[in-house]
Parts: structure tokens; C-alpha cells; sequence
């Protein structure tokens, strides 16, 4: 027994067959069109900030605050770098008297030239000028930078001993002794200086 179609499955199958002709037909022409927007160079793109959003002030405020600290630290350690090396003069000096055997008399010609030398090396320190450290600086170790004689001027001279033409063998043994703490201690300030920056 033979099946007969189904009447008008035949235009239906015929409208199919249309639609995907067409379909297909489509398909190349939107990829065509893909491939060209995809060619085409968008142009130059910018970016606008608007400087003076609270974001940007801050950061501009933040870099301010860190160049300022850099600068400080810079004319810090400038200054202690100068003093350091008047100091190891100065100390330098008086081993000549403390060293020197036998002992310079009191009134001795060289001796009161030694110390004549000192006495103008120490003035050179007390007319420079030492810009205090950085407050975050001084406040991470507070007790090296009064050692030094830090204040709010910031000098550091009245750390380093005072002595006259005429001063005793004692005296000078004394000066010495807090002159190679001084030493030391600038060193000491000197590396908190680095160390605050490379931290």
C-alpha cells in the first residue's frame, strides 16, 4: 500500500528551501560587513582628567608633601655631613695635645696654637645653619636628634664642648671623649636620614 503525501507539504517544503537560500545568502554579507568595521581605524582616543577632582588634589597634595620631606632631608644631611667633618678635625686636634709625649706644658706655643685652631673650627660650626630634620624623621628617633642639640632652629654646635687657649689636659680629655660620641651620633642621624628614604 503506497503512502500518499500529505497535501501542500510540497509548497511547504518549497517555502523552506526559500528561507535558507536566503539565510545563507545573508550570512556572507554580514561577515563582509564585520570584516570592513573591523578594518576601519577608530582614530585617536583621549582621556580627560579633571584636575581638580578631590582624587587628584590629594595626590597632588601627597606629592607636594613628599618633595618638600625629600628636599628637607637632603639639606639635613648636607648640614651633617659638613659638621661630621669638622668634628673629626677638631678631634684630630686635640689627639695631637692628648698624644703628643711628653705632654705639652701648660703654656707651651704649639699647644695654645692647637687649640686656637679648635676654637675657630667650633665657631665655624655654631655660624652654620642646620635645618632641623623632617618632623616623621625626628619623631621615628627622637633621642639621637636631641643628643645632637637639635632644636627648633636647629643647631647642632651646642653639642660640640667649648674650649679656650688655655684649657686644662682634663678639659681637653673630656672635649675629645664627647666629640667621638658627637661623631658617632651624627653618623647615627645620618642613617635614620637615608634609612626614612629608602624604607
Amino acid at each position: 500500500m503506497a503512502i500518499e503525501p500529505i497535501a501542500g507539504s510540497e509548497k511547504y517544503s518549497a517555502v523552506q528551501d526559500q528561507m535558507r537560500k536566503a539565510y545563507q545568502a545573508e550570512i556572507p554579507k554580514q561577515h563582509q560587513q564585520h570584516e570592513q568595521n573591523a578594518r576601519k581605524d577608530p582614530g585617536p582616543i583621549s582621556v580627560s582628567v579633571n584636575r581638580a577632582s578631590s582624587t587628584m588634589g590629594k595626590l597632588g597634595n601627597f606629592n607636594e608633601e613628599r618633595n618638600l620631606i625629600a628636599k628637607n632631608i637632603r639639606s639635613s644631611s648636607e648640614a651633617l655631613s659638613k659638621v661630621s667633618d669638622i668634628v673629626v678635625r677638631l678631634k684630630e686636634d686635640l689627639g695631637k695635645i692628648i698624644k703628643n709625649y711628653p705632654p705639652f706644658p701648660q703654656d707651651s706655643q704649639e699647644r695654645k696654637e692647637i687649640l686656637m685652631s679648635y676654637v675657630s673650627l667650633r665657631k665655624e660650626i655654631v655660624s652654620m645653619i642646620f635645618p632641623p630634620p623632617p618632623a616623621p624623621v625626628y619623631e621615628k628617633n627622637t633621642s639621637i636628634w636631641d643628643k645632637l642639640g637639635y632644636t627648633e632652629t636647629g643647631s647642632v654646635a651646642t653639642s660640640v664642648p667649648d674650649l679656650s687657649s688655655t684649657a686644662t689636659d682634663e678639659e681637653v680629655f673630656a672635649a675629645s671623649k664627647i666629640l667621638g660620641e658627637l661623631g658617632s651620633d651624627i653618623v647615627t642621624a645620618r642613617n635614620e636620614l637615608v634609612g626614612f628614604v629608602t624604607d
